[in-house]
């Protein structure tokens, strides 16, 4: 079976794309790679496209109005359409995830439905106001609620096989919609939490599944490395990514670096180098250190 991946990326986000391109490496991946971009073509794209094992790496120039979280849908299916015709898998990773389990984990995980991991508060029961006001959104959209859910999923990963692609169409209709609605999907986040559309992308993918029967193969929030005992993916979710390191300086605000943090920099270094040498030992040993002092110290 053939596979494909995509991505989103824009400025400094390209270090987190090289990290997930090496995961996926280090995971024995092969298949083509799709990274989707505003701006420049990062330093080592070179490097990513002479990698050979079975990777086919592509870079391709994205131009829309909206928030890059907002357009992944719409990448799926201008991928399947356009960059990768003939694979019968296609899987989408956020550019702060890595991949820690074999590929053929994550294969089987897709094979036969759509693979998600719960978002860090995972459980939203079939009749909590939030899905109650989606279903009165959905109906109004002309759409139709199909089946009640109780799970809440990240958007920042799916996979999905290519007969079950009526999820990507219902899913970008929907934040069409959230458009329409908000006159606007410049940002991440709009209003209040309490707000129809909060998080419009993630709460448009969860609306797209109450609207579809597609199946759903889902994680529990362990599978980002959101909750304690994950082997499957890391998420490096919040402003500050890993890249960015200040471990220390976070780990003396009682916030030490959790599991997602460590992850990415075991994939920092090979086959793609991410940082000149020097710098790279630099965040190691911040890393590190935060690490020692978060264990003598938490914020409560």
């Amino acid at each position: 079976m053939s596979h494909a991946v995509c991505t989103l990326f824009e400025g400094h986000y390209h270090l987190g794309v090289g990290a997930l391109i090496n995961s996926l490496h280090a995971a024995g991946f092969a298949g083509s790679i799709i990274c989707g971009y505003r701006g420049s073509e990062p330093p080592w794209a070179s490097a990513a496209r002479a990698l050979g094992g079975g990777m086919d790496i592509q870079f391709v120039p994205v131009a829309t109005r909206i928030h890059f979280t907002h357009y992944k849908p719409e990448c799926m299916r201008e991928c399947w359409a356009i960059h990768c015709p003939a694979a019968e898998h296609l899987y989408y990773f956020d550019p702060d995830i890595v991949v820690k389990a074999p590929w053929t984990v994550l294969a089987r995980w897709a094979a036969d439905g759509v693979a998600l991991c719960e978002d860090v508060n995972g459980y939203l029961p079939a009749r909590h106001p939030h899905r109650l006001a989606w279903g009165d959104f959905l109906v109004a959209q002309g759409l139709v609620v199909q089946r009640p859910l109780d799970r809440y999923y990240n958007a920042g990963f799916l996979g999905l096989p290519r007969d079950q692609q009526e999820l990507l169409e219902v899913w970008s209709k929907i934040i069409g919609c959230a458009e329409k609605t908000l006159g606007s999907l410049a940002q991440i986040k709009f209003d209040q939490p309490n707000a129809l559309l909060h998080t419009p992308d993630q709460d448009a993918l969860n609306m797209a599944l109450m609207a579809t029967s597609v199946p759903i193969n889902g994680s529990g929030p362990e599978g980002m490395d959101f909750a304690n005992g994950g082997h499957l993916l890391s998420h490096a979710i919040g402003g500050r990514k890993p890249w960015r390191g200040g471990f220390l300086r976070d780990a003396l605000r009682g916030q030490p670096p959790g599991n997602a943090q460590k992850s990415f920099f075991r994939f920092a270094e090979s086959p793609l180098r991410l940082f000149p040498s020097a710098q790279l030992a630099r965040l190691r040993l911040s890393l590190r250190s935060g690490a020692l002092l978060g264990r003598m110290y938490r914020r409560a």
